[in-house]
């Protein structure tokens, strides 16, 4: 292919293919290091886009190599059309899988609001598939809680806590005074 040096790939198609491209490779290379992994946990949370269409976007979380470092990568964003409880968990799972990992090395999932329900949410649906897989809130949620919850306290106790977490970051076991 000559093009004389006129070719900039600047159209937004060609620039598209490009990080499609890119996409795909980055994506393929996080699956084969999870497949490694003895097991994997997946990270799902929902968000409204702008087309009004509640997508996951779809983490997994996996201990690397000898190393033993946790990775965390991203893998794909997932159209939700059927926002159920056994809906969400059938898309979770039909994308795991047919992204190349294997179900029966799933041992945890975490994320999304929807996730929670004990009976009728993801969490139920896929308890009864895989039940070996466990589910955890998601950190940022559960954080979230906490300061709401805190936010409520009156400002004295607030003090009075902020003073004893702050004793307890500074001084010695051995130093502390209550």
């Amino acid at each position: 292919m000559n093009s004389g040096g006129r070719s900039m790939y600047t159209s937004s198609f060609i620039q598209n293919e490009i990080i499609n491209t890119f996409g795909h490779l980055i994506q393929s290379q996080i699956v084969r290091n999870d497949r490694k992994s003895i097991f994997y946990s997946v990270l799902a949370d929902e968000t409204t886009d702008i087309s009004q269409t509640e997508p996951f976007s779809l983490f997994v979380r996996y201990v690397a190599d000898q190393a033993y470092k946790i990775r965390e990568d991203f893998l794909t964003f997932v159209p939700v059309y059927d926002v159920t409880g056994e809906g969400s968990a059938n898309t979770v799972l039909e994308t795991v899988s047919i992204l190349g990992l294997d179900l029966k090395k799933m041992r945890g999932y975490y994320g999304a609001a929807t996730m929670r329900g004990q009976f009728r949410g993801v969490q139920a649906s896929i308890k009864q598939k895989l039940p070996l897989a466990l589910y955890t809130h998601c950190s940022s949620y559960s954080l979230n809680l906490c300061l709401s919850y805190a936010s409520n306290i009156p400002n004295r106790m607030q003090v009075t806590l902020s003073n004893k977490s702050a004793d307890s970051f500074i001084c010695q076991p051995k130093e502390l005074k209550y």
